[in-house]
């Protein structure tokens, strides 16, 4: 029921029932026992009709996510109905920020909110690098960019800091729970994601379950090689998607090309649709470039949706005519004519959203439909540690 309730969404009671070929009056009686536990609710949709959604009115959670560049956290309030929210940028050295700082930043939500820790029901780290299995530590060629977390087992090691349940997965991975939970993959049964902003990275949920294969590697798009004699990437490769649709190589192409220097790929989007030619090509030329690996991994997973997420995500059509126009994609859509590619719907909250959907999952609760004010994002103040 919970499962069939988180993937389909807000459902009638009579659906339910075919969904999981359990009798009506079976579905009935949990139902009941949801409602009494305070974990799902029944509101009408019609004279006729109602539907039950998953709801939680208990506890918090606190989402965090670690990028290279930064840190954003979010504490979630369900008794309050209330969001609470910190972002640290990081400056050169200290990339990826720390543990202990985790730890901190968690314990600061916390008070902000006029919480305990008692109070706090988990806590879901989503990190700018792939988890290895079954180590649990981050994978050895990604340790560069995050040099404070070298062979810390990260779900383990701050759930016994802080003395509560724990998870911990690649930032796209739980971009793409969030997006199949609530964005371009709901209902779909086999989902692929991509993140493309200062780095590339994917998650492909499959049957409602983040797939992370034997090693905790699948879904790393970002690593897929496009060309063999091509730039070399930090995971050691040649020519990986990485390498030409991330931000500094899409600046960098923008520099050599034209001359022209932009600070970030925000700017190059923003000078895009103010009609600035060379901007728009490179961005273009990103698109086609994400054709190619799309392409490649549907043959290999056959999604029913790829959804773009991250900066290229939300230049649209600046990215989306290239990667529509790409050889790869139009001779995929013969063979595959019901593939759909879109655009993301959650954009830069995506990693902590799917942080929360994470631990409420690994709590064995759940929301069918995600409230307007862990939408809303507070206004992120800084933090000194």
């Amino acid at each position: 029921m919970l499962e069939a309730l988180r993937s389909d969404g807000p459902s009638s009671q009579a659906a339910l029932a075919r969904r999981t070929r359990l009798s009506a009056a079976t579905v009935n009686n949990i139902v009941k026992q949801l409602r009494a536990e305070g974990a799902a609710e029944i509101r009408p949709v019609n004279g006729r009709e109602s539907v039950v959604s998953l709801v939680s009115s208990r506890g918090a959670v606190v989402s965090v996510q670690v990028n290279v560049a930064s840190l954003h956290a979010a504490l979630f309030d369900f008794v309050h109905r209330a969001r609470y929210d910190v972002m640290i940028p990081f400056g050169a050295g200290h990339e990826g920020g720390s543990p202990a700082l985790v730890t901190e930043v968690v314990g600061s939500l916390v008070a902000e909110a006029g919480l305990g820790m008692a109070d706090l029901s988990g806590v879901a780290v989503g990190m700018q690098a792939p988890i290895a299995r079954p180590t649990g530590v981050v994978t050895s060629w990604a340790r560069l960019q995050l040099p404070r977390w070298k062979d810390v087992v990260v779900a383990d090691h701050l759930g016994a800091e802080l003395g509560v349940p724990v998870v911990a997965d690649n930032d796209a991975n739980l971009a793409a729970l969030a997006e199949w939970t609530w964005g371009a993959g709901q209902g779909t049964d086999t989902f692929l994601y991509v993140l493309s902003s200062e780095q590339v990275g994917g998650g492909l949920v499959l049957g409602g379950r983040i797939h992370r294969g034997g090693d905790g590697l699948a879904g790393e798009i970002g690593h897929a090689v496009l060309e063999p004699g091509g730039p070399v990437c930090f995971c050691g490769n040649r020519g990986c998607l990485t390498t030409f649709v991330a931000e500094r190589p899409i600046l960098a192409t923008l520099e050599a090309a034209a001359g022209a220097r932009a600070s970030s790929l925000a700017d190059v989007i923003a000078a895009a649709r103010g009609g600035d030619p060379a901007c728009a090509r490179v961005l273009f030329e990103a698109g086609r470039h994400l054709g190619r690996a799309f392409a490649n991994a549907a043959k290999l997973v056959a999604p029913s949706v790829i959804a773009v997420g991250g900066l290229l995500g939300e230049a649209g059509e600046l990215v989306f005519d290239g990667l529509n126009s790409s050889v790869e994609i139009s001779n995929l859509r013969t063979v595959a004519p019901t593939l759909s590619v879109q655009l993301a719907r959650l954009g830069a909250d995506a990693t902590l959203l799917g942080g929360l959907a994470a631990m409420m999952d690994h709590l064995g609760q759940g929301l069918s439909v995600l409230p307007e004010w862990a939408k809303t994002t507070s206004a992120a103040r800084s933090f000194s540690n």
